[in-house]
């Protein structure tokens, strides 16, 4: 559904993209995680046709950013960060003026938003001004902007960033119900939520991809089935090669004062404990996450 070829964007000396190369899957929901500045946002854009590349190419069911943009935009739908919703307006009016600005029939228009009121849960507060709205409502209602033409791509950047937990875990359900039905991009900077809706996961970091694939696979390829967590106090007196010896040992990551241990089993981690001694605060052990993938990989 989209191929982005050999993308490369900057902003004065800034290098926001290099060769960035990625293919996406009808009916896939790709997550794109990276730090503050990796690329993110501009990516979107690009495919969005809001930004121009300096090299590279888009296609978005075939259609090329630089000769389909006006079928490319009737194709997407679009959350960023932040909805800049007209706040004026009331809810069902300014999906109502959306749904017109993307043609949708007139026949049509009044029961789609009906419809999408009803999924994102905001029918009794559709005849209320945006200007009333909680940051969580506004970003229901950005949601329902975004699909109030029915798009077959939808792109949402950061959608759960501020929110309570539970507006945050009604959005990720909505989310998570688009799967197989359109084709979604997920930009987030949550772990967990990528880990929980996404088939694969993009890490960008410095306008490059950096690794890819299923949750499931990065944590495998990245970690073991354990990591030993050991907290010390002078990390400087412990020496990795003693570590690293265990044939159970895959790798070994220091993180401030904590040193994080992948392990394929739990027979050396007495052993290995002993070699902390008495500089050993806290020893845990916890199952891998995409957080720890997020933090080997972005180093």
């Amino acid at each position: 559904m989209i191929k982005i070829d050999s993308l490369n964007k900057s902003f004065g000396r800034i290098r926001a993209l290099e060769n960035l190369n990625l293919e996406i899957e009808k009916g896939e929901l790709l997550g794109i995680i990276g730090p503050n500045g990796a690329g993110k946002t501009t990516a979107i854009r690009i495919i969005c046709c809001i930004l121009q590349p300096d090299s590279g190419n888009v296609t978005v069911g075939g259609y090329s950013i630089y000769h389909d943009q006006i079928k490319i935009k009737s194709m997407i739908g679009y959350l960023p960060e932040e909805p800049n919703l007209y706040e004026r307006f009331k809810a069902r009016d300014l999906l109502k003026y959306f749904g017109e600005l993307y043609g949708v029939p007139k026949n049509e228009i009044n029961g789609r938003i009906d419809e999408l009121l009803e999924l994102v849960g905001m029918s009794h507060r559709a005849d209320d001004q945006i200007n009333t709205f909680s940051k969580g409502l506004r970003q229901r209602i950005g949601i329902a902007r975004a699909l109030i033409h029915d798009p077959e791509v939808i792109i949402f950047d950061e959608p759960t960033m501020g929110l309570d937990p539970a507006t945050s875990r009604a959005i990720r359900n909505f989310i998570k119900e688009l799967k197989g039905d359109k084709t979604v991009i997920l930009c987030t900077h949550y772990m967990d939520e990528a880990d929980l809706l996404c088939d694969r996961v993009a890490i960008l970091n410095q306008g490059k991809i950096r690794n890819m694939g299923t949750p499931e696979s990065l944590k495998e390829k990245i970690h073991g089935d354990i990591i030993l967590q050991v907290r010390v106090n002078e990390p400087q007196k412990i020496q990795k090669d003693q570590i690293l010896a265990f044939d159970s040992v895959e790798g070994v990551n220091l993180e401030g004062n904590q040193f994080l241990i992948s392990l394929r089993s739990r027979e050396d981690i007495s052993s290995i404990i002993d070699i902390f001694g008495e500089q050993a605060i806290s020893v845990n052990t916890k199952e891998p996450t995409l957080d720890d993938v997020f933090i080997q990989t972005t180093q």
